[in-house]
């Protein structure tokens, strides 16, 4: 779907949000989310089971974004796919134009109606986004955009990857929902971006601003909302706060003060953006144009040319904080979750092996047969994933068990040299070598000095022989990629 549409007159908007909008006081009101079920036990719950959901998000969307967020940061995206709609509604809803031809390779469907249509015959509601579909019917089964992180923390947990961050910790749960609720009903842009009169615009921003002053105020001597670590308050929080610095600023005229105005929220928003999890989904630009492209919006606004503004300029984005000095812990942005290596003991060669096969070589095989975007990249995230939790414990022994040099050891050498020599270039596997994590660099040097070992492998003629093997379609000209150098 083109970003660029012609424009529309401001009945567009009211049209869009119709049902929405008070007959008494005018203002465009929250809408109610039909799908409602929770997950769990019990015949009137949603069953909690590997591969059987799919969440479905909008880039733009600040609720979907916590969604995609909180299922990355705790992994759950191993058993929960991940969809991906375009950043423009149409007159009947999200399109998933991004894909194959607009088509969701998992639902089959072009528009997210459809799925809720299936969950609901007598919906004629607004489609909207975050949702979760089950795969096994097609059907959307819950849509709460603010509970959804949630449950993904409380009733997924048994998914939950190791070592997974503890974003819900028992002893401040009563003081995160207090500022997760404070923060959902008082950052509020949309007061202003949807009033329809100057009253209601000039209420809306004043008490948008005191709630930034509030804000800046608890973050002087925090790190983050709750303290020394990352909790579902700061999720909340984050996705407005970025908002507000790409759009809210110029497009809903919030402009008493720039993000950047208020040291400490923008140390803080800056902080958490260069946070994994948080980073690979935000998507600047796509965050851009679909508050300021999307049609009933430009209709709003009266950006009648479908003009985009010039800034900001995002690398500030990536400058150093500081705001790691506020912490008792400054190396960690996390506390982990209690039991959070129940997975794997990792004290037996059995268990070992059975983790290669569980972090590692699932997710390259599942990579490598990926035909489409999300699910190259949800294989990819687990991957990287297993190269980051390798490269610590290896900080702290010599190989996976110890001191001494396992059959576990053999199989991962040949992986991390696969990994480096094949599947970085032929399954898109990128995001790193294993040579760039120093532990894992060093590991490969050491096993790469037994010759018994070395000799395990003879990784130039298993690259040579896996570009050959692809079909002409994928390898026309039989090319064979010679590099790297090998250690």
């Amino acid at each position: 779907m083109s970003y660029i549409v012609p424009f529309q007159t401001v009945e567009l908007f009211e049209n869009t949000f119709k049902k929405q909008i008070n007959k008494t006081t005018g203002k465009v009101e929250g809408r109610k989310f039909v799908f409602d079920k929770l997950f769990g036990d019990g015949e009137d719950k949603l069953p909690v089971e590997a591969d059987r959901y799919r969440l479905i998000w909008m880039p733009g969307c600040p609720h979907s974004n916590k969604a995609v967020i909180t299922l990355r940061l705790l992994g759950l995206d191993r058993v929960i796919s991940i969809g991906e709609t375009g950043i423009l509604r149409d007159p009947r809803g999200w399109v998933f134009s991004e894909d194959l031809g607009e088509v969701d390779p998992v639902l089959k469907i072009h528009y997210l109606d459809d799925a809720y249509l299936k969950g609901d015959p007598t919906f004629t509601g607004r489609s909207t986004v975050p949702a979760i579909a089950d795969v096994t019917t097609g059907a959307i089964v819950q849509n709460d955009p603010v509970n959804i992180p949630k449950y993904f923390v409380l009733d997924w947990k048994k998914f939950h990857k190791e070592n997974a961050p503890d974003l819900y910790p028992e002893a401040l749960r009563e003081e995160i929902d207090e500022w997760s609720d404070f923060i959902n009903k008082k950052v509020d842009a949309y007061g202003c971006g949807f009033a329809r009169d100057q009253e209601t615009f000039d209420e809306s921003f004043e008490n948008y601003f005191k709630t930034l002053d509030t804000l800046e105020e608890r973050l002087k001597d925090r790190r983050f909302i709750n303290g020394d670590y990352i909790t579902l308050s700061d999720i909340h929080l984050y996705v407005a706060l970025i908002r507000f610095h790409i759009n809210y600023h110029l497009v809903f005229g919030v402009n008493k003060k720039r993000l950047q105005d208020y040291p400490n929220l923008w140390g803080y928003t800056r902080d958490v953006y260069q946070t994994k999890g948080f980073y690979e989904y935000t998507k600047l630009e796509l965050i851009k144009k679909h508050y300021q492209l999307s049609p009933h919006m430009r209709a709003k606004l009266g950006n009648v040319y479908g003009l985009i503004g010039t800034g900001p300029d995002n690398r500030q984005l990536l400058a150093p904080t500081g705001r790691e000095k506020l912490s008792k812990d400054p190396e960690h942005k996390f506390t982990l979750e209690e039991n959070a290596n129940g997975l794997f003991s990792h004290d037996t060669l059995e268990h070992e092996k059975e983790y290669l096969e569980y972090a590692l070589i699932k997710p390259i095989k599942r990579a490598a047969e990926a035909t489409y975007q999300n699910e190259l990249e949800r294989w990819a995230h687990l991957e990287e994933d297993a190269f980051e939790s390798i490269d610590d414990r290896l900080g702290n022994s010599e190989f996976l068990l110890g001191d001494e040099i396992s059959e576990a050891d053999k199989e991962l050498y040949k992986i991390l040299l696969r990994h480096d020599h094949i599947y970085y270039n032929l399954s898109k596997l990128n995001f790193a070598k294993a040579t760039d994590y120093p532990n894992l660099k060093r590991y490969i040097e050491k096993l790469s000095g037994i010759e018994e070992i070395r000799n395990s492998i003879d990784i130039v003629k298993e690259k040579e022989q896996a570009f050959l093997e692809l079909e002409d379609e994928r390898n026309p000209y039989h090319l064979i990629f010679r590099g790297p150098e090998i250690i």
